[in-house]
């Protein structure tokens, strides 16, 4: 699916109250290169998460562990939604594949905390269920989310 399709689908199903606020975005540096590319996240222009592959490849080279056991909560910094080099632009690919053939249920167990973090902006995420979500143990990245959302709807 092209680009412009697959953020276009990603960010239909994101909530009113989130849904011009909150962005996707991907580019390439060099034409040809599969190497230089990134995505990132926006919170009304403020760039909260990046995808980089460079970055990814400098932190982990070719050896990068499972999505859900990259960097443990003790090695964070705490202002963070993404550490630098945690996810590769190919992650974030893959997650917005993903999200769009999940049920909201599935979404939010999924082992991708990219696919997490969509699931809690989905409009299929209601308000009796962002209430009584638990946010132990969660990617900062869902956090972070998550709270803007609420924000946004008034719950917090």
């Amino acid at each position: 699916m092209k680009w412009s399709k697959l953020k276009k689908n990603i960010e239909d199903r994101f909530a009113v109250s989130v849904k011009d606020k909150i962005h996707i975005h991907t580019t390439r540096y060099t034409s040809g290169s599969n190497f230089m590319v990134r995505g990132w996240m926006t919170i009304n222009g403020e760039e909260i998460a990046n995808f980089s592959t460079p970055d990814n490849y400098a932190k982990y080279s070719w050896n990068t562990p499972d999505i859900d056991k990259r960097i443990p909560a003790e090695e964070r910094n705490e202002n963070n939604a993404v550490e630098k080099g945690e996810f590769s632009r190919h992650d974030f690919f893959d997650a917005c594949n993903d999200f769009l053939n999940l049920s909201i249920n599935d979404a939010l167990i999924h082992p991708n905390p990219i696919v997490n973090a969509f699931a809690v902006l989905d409009t299929r995420f209601g308000k009796r269920r962002m209430l009584s979500f638990n946010k132990d143990n969660v990617h900062p990245l869902i956090t972070k989310l998550l709270d803007f959302r609420m924000k946004e709807e008034g719950l917090k």
